[in-house]
């Protein structure tokens, strides 16, 4: 299982919607959706702020 597949679950795990998500990282939710989906990527900064908030 990839890295970005693991998140995905994680987040879900956590009850951290993609809404929250992108409000934290000031992107549209849309955003979010297509990266988790692998159709998209975003920012090292984004990524890296991505995976704290479900880190943490």
């Amino acid at each position: 299982m990839e890295e970005k597949e693991l998140y995905l679950l994680k987040r879900r795990r956590k009850g951290i919607g993609q809404k929250y998500l992108s409000q934290e990282l000031s992107c549209n939710q849309s955003l979010i959706s297509k990266f988790e989906k692998d159709k998209c990527t975003m920012s090292d900064y984004r990524i890296r702020k991505y995976k704290e908030i479900i880190d943490n």
